[in-house]
């Protein structure tokens, strides 16, 4: 015959992390539990059962910690399912014996979703202005939100009216200091007339083991007449006479940075423009160049007011 103590009866509350709640399909999940009794007690050794929705065991969530009211367990990293959808699982606790008390069987469901991978597509390094009909290179990267292996991923690149103009493949090249952006170097002509366009890239989405969603982006393209003259300008400090290196120098749509003597050039259509020098801690200099043949021009800048620079 059972004693008294045997016979008691006591209640275990399950709480689960889980992160994240929206996983890529086949990425990593990673959940920790905390357990309270009723009466309490301390339940370090017990194992929490984690199950999918078939009841198959998928790992255990191992209770390791005590505070003197609830248990904690250590993380339990489990491999997310690959279909998209909406999964229920669960957390359960088998009934054990402790202190002369009972805990009987206890669970709570563990509820997340299971989506395609992202991918982000990155245009970069597009001149500032080409020439009408001239080729031109530019970079072209991509990123999945869990870092997949890109290595000779295709895309493709469509012009202003959405006619595809060239597919690609990415390369096994990491854009340097970045985790899982591939990328690569593309060579494309211009359009034939003067004026600003928006071209696009995208990355086609699949429905593979691994299903990624498609993505693209938009880059600009500013296209201007063949250079008909030369335009050198030199920077410098108004006060020290000093060279300013690395200055901004922008005729719209055509840009240049000065090098380390203060000078620059930049090849540009004849015509009236107003000529922009900025460099950081000084006052941009705007002055009026008309374009008739080549041109040489020194631009003094001021220092900026000291409590601008503050």
């Amino acid at each position: 015959m059972a004693s008294q103590a045997e016979e008691t009866r006591g209640h275990v509350n399950i709480a689960v992390k889980l992160s994240p709640e929206n996983v890529d399909s086949g990425a990593q999940l990673t959940l920790r539990a905390q357990t309270a009794c009723t009466p309490g007690c301390d339940l370090r050794g017990h194992n929490l059962l984690v199950k999918d929705q078939a009841g198959i065991e998928m790992g255990r969530l191992v209770l390791t910690e005590f505070d003197n009211e609830r248990n904690e367990s250590v993380a339990l990293v489990l491999k997310a399912p690959l279909a998209i959808g909406d999964y229920v699982w669960s957390a359960f606790s088998p009934a054990v014996a402790k202190g002369g008390v009972l805990f009987s069987e206890a669970s709570i469901e563990i509820l997340f979703s299971v989506k395609a991978h992202t991918t982000r597509v990155l245009a970069w390094g597009v001149p500032s202005s080409v020439v009408a009909g001239e080729k031109f290179k530019m970079k072209i990267g991509i990123k999945c939100s869990s870092e997949c292996l890109f290595t000779d991923k295709s895309f493709e690149i469509y012009d202003h009216d959405g006619a595809k103009i060239v597919s690609g493949m990415l390369s096994n090249d990491l854009w340097p200091g970045t985790t899982g952006l591939y990328f690569t170097e593309v060579e494309l002509e211009s359009p034939s007339s003067v004026g600003l366009y928006y071209w696009s890239a995208k990355i086609a989405g699949n429905d593979s083991e691994m299903p990624h969603l498609e993505g693209g982006t938009e880059f600009s393209l500013r296209i201007v007449d063949p250079p008909e003259a030369l335009v050198s300008v030199e920077a410098v400090d108004k006060e020290s006479q000093q060279p300013l290196a690395g200055a901004q120098i922008a005729l719209h749509p055509y840009q240049a940075f000065t090098d380390e003597r203060g000078l620059a050039e930049i090849r540009v259509a004849k015509g009236v423009y107003t000529l922009f020098v900025a460099q950081t801690g000084y006052v941009t200099l705007g002055l009026p160049v008309e374009v008739t043949a080549n041109v040489t021009t020194r631009a003094e800048l001021d220092l900026e007011p000291e409590f601008e620079r503050n």
